[in-house]
């Protein structure tokens, strides 16, 4: 007896460890995984109803029911910008953990041993949480629609909820549940229906005639009063226009738009389902399998038993309806397939179980069965998620320090753009963008300035579809000028690869209330006129003496509005001090002097503490870049971009860094985001002579250096040429690394009036 204890309480410690590891992981690495494309998009939406007010569908094109926002909208409430994704990751788990639940209750109803049912409960939490298909991990639509028809399915299954004086409340509850999976996907009906035959069973157990009645009423009037909730909502408040055309109008664009009768769909869905299942044999066999023992044990089934497999079959079916009325078969889409798959099997299971222990009776190894199934689960589905979660969450500290630690990665020219839309705009201010892909407003930090947050839905361009104006809703361009009106957008951002297409009011409202400002390798950055004006020509302020750190040992030459330093040996310390505090303009001209390895002029940003690297604006002849004392962000050239072969007579280096003809350190690449140490900014020898331009620039420029709260941006001749965040540097000083220089005409003014100074 000893033994037998001591037995099952280490396979339950063991089984705890194993299953608390795969919760750990999944929270940490589904933080990451969930921002996906879909996610992505619902948070830019969240983010402009929590910034402008007013319903979902004033503020994006949701051509769902508002269950998928308003989930993320509670994420957004309970959490913080940067801990966003950790709520997301959390829900995840919740939908996971039921999804396991009703696999484990399902096996139980069946006759399954009740260790057993828990091992095909994490079985399939695991799957649904870690594993390899593209829907585990993530919480698109569907997922959500999955999570309620599991719920419901655990209350169907439970005979407690339908004692009298419950039965009610809990046809209530699975009518509600099913109204709004149907409200967020209206092609996913037959599943659910599928679902409430399993309820509707339960309801034929009851006695009394008259909460028999009741319960069936409510089990069908229910859901269609919660379908019906969303549209009269919007109504009431005004805004049902909104509603109609992005949940109706533009779902039937998105059928017409792939071309395809009803014939056609069926063939398609056909093919689709032919090619799934080679992909996914095992899942052939466990219809088979069930379809068999539906077969096979039907006489000696019981009444519910019956139903239920009835429900199941139902619901499987109706999945597919829903893929072939969608006609689109994303991988992520097939959440809605799997989970009753998974069903299947739990009650294959539980058959097969019951069938054995009434021959041989029960098996003394059945509290090892949780365990063996946590291990099989990681090993059939794929340790990789697992791995990478639990690393994720070895290394973690806080969110903060997360978040900062991903900023430390992000690429040069995201890095630049945040700096220039920081001067003119604060986070969470809205931010017009001519895009495709949502992560842009995101990365920004940055609210979409209109509901149409990608330019296909401007052009009628339909996902998987064609594309034509027609598929343009009538009233977008009356939208989209609502929209202006309310954000009156600081900045507009143009990636180099989706030039902005003409034609259109979205275009002549660009031309008419921006002016570029900065021209970069994947952006384009134009600025509203009066804050390009506050940039790029703001008032220069009073003329003003800099000083010399290095006092009277300086070889700076110093005069009112004037400094001049000769082609000297380059040093740390004999910099010239521009600014002791940052919010500041300082403008003039300049002209390099170059010296023997060419000219380099940084403008440094100081951090009062030695371990918070310096960050630099830099001038290497006609190439500007901005970086720190280690690594190279951002480049861009004074001349003009194509006139540079940056991938002629070149060799890899370390790290796959560019290495110059002959050269031992690497160029600073206008993309990369961080470079090695070699790719050090505070070395002449890593920069000067880079220019493929020709001779050396010893023209005059006119520049201005416009450093505010939390970013600096380098103007020269009328242009951004580069831009630099700052977070914990004080000081502004010039220091030159190569050659010498001549500044005039220098000013120092106040930064721009939206640049976090005020």
């Amino acid at each position: 007896m000893t033994v037998t204890r001591g037995w099952r309480r280490l396979c339950l410690l063991a089984t705890v460890f194993v299953v608390g590891a795969m919760v750990v992981a999944a929270f940490f690495h589904n933080e990451f995984r969930s921002q996906n494309w879909d996610p992505m998009q619902t948070r830019v939406y969240v983010d402009r109803t929590i910034r402008f007010g007013g319903t979902f569908y004033e503020n994006g094109l949701v051509n769902k029911g508002p269950l998928e926002p308003f989930i993320y909208r509670f994420a957004a409430a309970v959490t913080s910008w940067d801990g966003f994704w950790y709520a997301i990751s959390a829900i995840v788990l919740v939908v996971s953990g039921v999804l396991g639940w009703a696999a484990s209750r399902t096996t139980r109803f069946f006759g399954g041993h009740r260790m057993l049912g828990i091992a095909v409960g994490i079985g399939v939490f695991y799957h649904f949480a870690l594993g390899n298909a593209d829907y585990a991990g993530v919480l698109y639509s569907r997922n959500m629609i999955i999570g309620l028809y599991a719920g419901a399915w655990l209350i169907g299954l439970s005979p407690r909820w339908w004692s009298p004086g419950r039965a009610r409340w809990a046809a209530v509850a699975v009518g509600v549940l099913l109204g709004l999976a149907i409200q967020t996907l209206f092609v996913g009906t037959i599943a659910a229906i599928g679902v409430g035959l399993l309820a509707l069973s339960s309801i034929d157990t009851l006695d009394d005639d008259e909460e028999y009645r009741a319960s069936r009423h409510l089990l069908v009037l229910t859901p269609i009063a919660v379908f019906l909730f969303a549209p009269a909502y919007y109504a009431i408040r005004g805004r049902f226009d909104e509603f109609w055309s992005s949940y109706w109008t533009y779902n039937v664009y998105q059928n017409v738009a792939t071309g395809r009768s009803f014939a056609n769909q069926l063939v398609y869905g056909r093919d689709v389902a032919l090619r799934y299942y080679r992909a996914w044999p095992v899942s052939l066999v466990i219809v088979v399998a069930f379809l068999a023992v539906t077969l096979g044990l039907w006489r000696v089934m019981s009444r519910r038993e019956r139903y239920t497999h009835l429900a199941l079959t139902v619901w499987f079916v109706g999945a597919w309806a829903e893929l072939v009325a969608g006609q689109r078969y994303s991988t992520h889409y097939f959440s809605i397939l799997a989970l009753p798959t998974a069903l299947m099997a739990a009650a294959v299971v539980g058959h097969v179980y019951r069938l054995i222990a009434a021959q041989r009776g029960d098996f003394r190894t059945a509290v090892a069965w949780p365990l063996a199934a946590s291990l099989l689960a990681v090993v059939a589905g794929g340790g990789g998620h697992l791995t990478l979660g639990l690393e994720a969450a070895s290394s973690y500290s806080s969110v903060h320090q997360t978040a900062v630690e991903r900023a430390a990665t992000q690429p040069g020219t995201q890095r630049t753009v945040r700096a220039i839309l920081d001067l003119v705009s604060r986070p969470d201010d809205p931010l017009l963008v001519w895009t495709e892909f949502p992560w842009e407003y995101l990365q920004f930090h940055r609210v979409a300035a209109t509901r149409w947050i990608w330019k296909s839905f401007m052009l009628g361009q339909i996902y998987l579809g064609r594309s034509s104006p027609d598929y343009v809703l009538p009233t977008t361009w009356q939208w989209f000028a609502d929209d202006m009106a309310e954000s009156h957008p600081e900045a507009f951002l143009e990636e180099t690869a989706l030039p902005l297409t003409g034609g259109t009011p979205f275009s002549a409202y660009v031309q008419s209330n921006f002016e570029q400002a900065y021209a970069g390798t994947d952006y384009n950055v134009y600025l509203r006129t009066d804050a390009a004006g506050d940039v790029l020509r703001g008032d220069p302020g009073t003329t003003f003496t800099p000083n010399p750190v290095a006092g009277g040992a300086s070889n700076w030459s110093i005069g009112r509005g004037t400094a001049t330093l000769p082609s000297t040996a380059p040093s740390l310390t004999d910099v010239l001090a521009l600014s002791n505090t940052l919010c500041t303009r300082i403008s003039g001209t300049y002209t390099a002097v170059p010296g023997v390895g060419g000219s380099f002029l940084s403008f440094r940003f100081d951090a009062a503490d030695p371990k918070v690297p310096n960050v630099r604006l830099n001038i290497a002849d006609r190439q500007i870049f901005s970086g720190d004392d280690a690594a190279v962000f951002d480049t861009t050239y004074l001349d003009a971009p194509d006139a540079i072969d940056s991938t002629a007579n070149t060799a890899l280096g370390p790290d796959d860094t560019v290495l110059a003809p002959d050269a031992e350190t690497p160029l600073p690449d206008r993309t990369v985001i961080t470079a090695p140490a070699s790719a050090d900014t505070s070395s002449p020898d890593a920069v000067a002579g880079t220019s493929d331009s020709g001779a050396a620039d010893t023209g005059i420029h006119h520049f201005a250096l416009v450093v505010g709260k939390n970013s600096a941006a380098l103007v020269i001749d009328g242009a951004i040429h580069a831009a630099v965040r700052i977070t914990d540097q004080t000081k502004v000083s010039m220091e030159v690394r190569a050659g010498g220089v001549q500044l005039g005409d220098l000013h120092r003014g106040s930064a721009p009036p939206n640049s976090g100074c005020g």
